[in-house]
């Protein structure tokens, strides 16, 4: 964090203080008083199941230096004024740390990359973290951090010595995107894909297309849009820009190409990259999948544009840490080979995972532990058949079904030729560890994918 004393905080905020010096420096803030270290702003949270007020004396014993909430009691009030720490009230305290984080912005001299889709946003984030740490000093958040909170606590991070930061951005309505460009004002933008994740909540694909498309509609007109090829919307999301526009993927019209494409026995694909159509080097990335090369290309873009070398953007791919859960490879002592990919679920990531299980698979018994997709409203059902008919396809020989929707997958599994006996239909992970212990055998290949709810990401470990 930059730091700002107590008094721009008020005033960057809007609010009253009542307690502390204006004077006081504030360089940290936390939102949790579970991982503060003392010395830290905390910013008191309020959502529909939790309100960290109740956690504010928690935070005076963590050492906090400073409060900013909406409401405080006289005695928590003295308290405080005891302990010299500064107390700042305001209206809304959720608007109060996406103006902090604006704040941040402006004082900040890095650039700014904002990276939204349906899905390949947090691996196009970790891969371009990993390029851009190699040229200067980078930011990005953990994990998925990329709604109203995760945004401006990631420009909170920034400080007098960063480059580069780099936000994911996810929406589940309109007008959620524009609102964190709002405050983070990114000058490149990617949009990984327009598929079908949160159809629940935007109607339909020209609904998610126009909501992420808010992405490079904020962008300045001597910024970058970088929108995927392949993609159906590709030409409504062109439009949406005022600044220019590269084109990622596969085919001949993408700017920035993988051609020379071949995969390992663990599915880790290696490409050329083609820049304009000069070829520029050979890349191994760390993971199995197709998609996966999908978004390497788009942190390729990005990081080409910010003047990164070839050599750091090569070591950068092949060398990327990326999120857990994300087509993580596990071998288990046992000679099982697990592929994690619980962090999420659409249909779009469902096809992608399965043909890439179907190819590590090989002639080994493939089992398919899938969950529940969320959030796609009248296109639940169909969707979830439709994924059953796929690990059909896939050449899947077991299919664990977990939770309700995903009953449907195993209808039409064994509607599509899976025996009955080879179907199993369960409504937790811990039932479907129960399962996947009793019949695993050395030499299986096992995919574990399901949205984030039901607690897949959890399998492995029981597993192990």
């Amino acid at each position: 964090m930059i730091p700002m004393s107590l008094g721009e905080i008020v005033l960057e905020t809007g609010g009253r203080l009542l307690s502390g010096d204006s004077s006081m420096e504030i360089s940290s803030v936390s939102t949790d008083t579970r991982t503060m270290r003392g010395g830290e702003l905390f910013l008191a949270l309020r959502g529909a199941r939790y309100d960290a007020h109740d956690f504010l004396e928690q935070a005076l014993e963590k050492g906090a230096r400073a409060l900013v909430v909406s409401r405080v009691d006289g005695g928590l009030l003295e308290r405080a004024r005891s302990l010299r720490v500064g107390v700042v009230q305001v209206g809304n305290t959720l608007t109060a740390l996406l103006r902090l984080g604006a704040a941040q912005r402006r004082r900040g001299h890095y650039r700014v990359a904002g990276i939204t889709g349906s899905s390949g946003k947090t691996l196009t984030k970790d891969f371009l973290f990993s390029i851009m740490r190699r040229a200067g000093s980078a930011v990005a958040p953990p994990g998925s951090y990329n709604n109203e909170v995760g945004v401006p606590l990631t420009l909170l991070e920034a400080d007098v010595d960063t480059d580069y930061l780099i936000l994911e951005m996810g929406a589940r309505g309109k007008g959620h995107v524009e609102r964190l460009c709002r405050y983070a004002r990114p000058e490149v933008g990617v949009i990984t894909n327009i598929g079908w994740a949160h159809l629940r909540y935007f109607g339909s694909r020209e609904g998610i297309a126009e909501a992420k498309s808010e992405l490079v509609a904020s962008l300045p007109p001597d910024g970058l849009a970088i929108l995927p090829w392949e993609d159906d919307f590709r030409k409504y999301m062109e439009s949406k820009s005022s600044a220019p526009v590269v084109h990622f993927g596969l085919s001949p019209g993408a700017r920035v190409r993988a051609v020379d494409l071949s995969a390992d026995e663990r599915g880790r694909h290696s490409f050329v990259l083609s820049v304009a159509g000069e070829e520029l080097a050979r890349i191994t990335l760390p993971l199995p999948g197709m998609h996966i090369v999908l978004s390497a290309l788009a942190a390729c873009a990005a990081a080409l544009h910010w003047g990164v070398g070839v050599a750091d953007i090569v070591e950068g791919l092949e060398n990327a840490e990326v999120s857990k859960g994300r087509m993580e490879m596990i071998e288990t002592r046992s000679g099982v080979t697990v592929i994690n990919d619980a962090y999420n679920a659409n249909p779009a990531s469902m096809r992608s995972a399965l043909e890439t299980f179907a190819a590590l698979a090989g002639k080994r018994r493939a089992i398919a532990v899938l969950g529940d997709m969320a959030e796609l409203g009248r296109y639940s059902e169909e969707a979830h058949r439709e994924v059953g008919r796929l690990a059909v396809e896939c050449g899947t020989d077991v299919l664990i079904a977990v939770g309700r929707r995903a009953r449907l997958m195993a209808r039409a599994a064994m509607e599509a030729g899976l025996p009955r006996g080879s179907v199993f239909t369960v409504r937790t992970a811990e039932q479907a560890a129960e399962i996947l212990r009793a019949i695993l055998e050395p030499g299986d290949v096992v995919l574990v994918k399901g949205s984030n709810f039901l607690g897949l990401h959890r399998l492995p470990a029981m597993v192990a």
